[in-house]
């Protein structure tokens, strides 16, 4: 199928070996990719994922979020799913989960006493809930928008026994940044940072079992409904969004990504206040619509 990048965007650094399928489903980030700011999307985006399903295109979520804090922007879009969640260690489709890749429980035990040691914040998240190592009022913000309120504490869970689908480590400085990648990444564990509108400033090192990424999320995804990887179309914005920009048929980079996610993309939108994700779901849809003669 040959494509033209469409107004507005730019070649990323594989624009030269762009050779996708026709669209059937299109998979977006949600901080800084859906959601510029607040907790539901614009209404040129929520316009653009309207036409993207009259299009006869999927649309999912892949966010490292857990799923109550998609409730807000998944009541306003009504994606069809299927939804990466937890940084790609779930894979959730009509509100239940279809795949985990949970943390080893070893690791678990290790991870919350190398967070206790060394006096870092850390959220483990276990069901549809999630437990916290400590209350921190620079928290409140994002239990308010987007988790919800702690269920309790990691030092009350029998870590040897509970299912740890993902863990954020949270460090308020670049000294504890320094200190958390390598120390998890000795732990056997995969570590990406994200951020979130809601805190600026503040990087979140999103935990997982090796074997869990957005990149195996996606490709679990699109087998589950039949769709090859190369029909397959990602918007991302982060560095823990390279696994799945780079397995996909069209790899879409948001505007304000580092150079790094510019590099693995295809095409590059606008940045996430110009409603940069709304061009790629919109060139979704044209694009598909023109190859089935629409």
């Amino acid at each position: 199928m040959e494509l033209s990048a469409p107004a507005g965007t730019r070649p990323g650094g594989r624009y030269a070996s762009w050779a996708p399928s026709v669209p059937r489903y299109v998979v977006a980030d949600v901080d800084g990719t859906l959601i510029a700011s607040g907790t539901t999307a614009t209404p040129v985006v929520a316009d653009a994922v309207t036409v993207a399903h009259a299009a006869g295109l999927r649309v999912g979520f892949a966010t490292g979020r857990l799923p109550v804090g998609l409730s807000d922007l998944h009541g306003q879009l009504g994606p069809s799913g299927p939804h990466i969640v937890h940084n790609g260690a779930q894979v959730r489709f009509q509100g239940r989960p279809l795949r985990t890749w949970p943390i080893d429980p070893v690791a678990a035990v290790r991870l919350a006493e190398l967070c206790r040691r060394e006096r870092l914040y850390a959220e483990f998240f276990v069901g549809e809930g999630f437990w916290v190592s400590e209350h921190r009022d620079a928290m409140l913000p994002h239990w308010e928008h987007v988790t919800g309120e702690p269920a309790g504490m990691i030092a009350d869970l029998d870590l040897g026994a509970t299912e740890v689908i993902k863990a954020s480590v949270v460090p308020f400085d670049g000294d504890e940044l320094a200190r958390c990648l390598p120390a998890v990444t000795e732990l056997g564990l995969n570590t990406d940072t994200a951020t979130s509108p809601l805190m600026p400033g503040i990087t979140f090192v999103n935990v997982t079992a090796l074997e869990a990424d957005k990149g195996r999320g996606v490709t679990f995804a699109a087998e589950h409904v039949g769709c090859g990887l190369d029909e397959v179309v990602a918007v991302g914005d982060g560095m823990n969004d390279l696994t799945m920009l780079c397995v996909v048929g069209t790899a879409i980079a948001m505007g304000q990504a580092p150079p790094a996610v510019h590099e693995v993309a295809h095409l590059v939108v606008p940045e996430a206040q110009d409603d940069g994700v709304a061009h790629a779901l919109l060139a979704a849809a044209q694009w598909r619509a023109e190859a089935l003669g629409d």
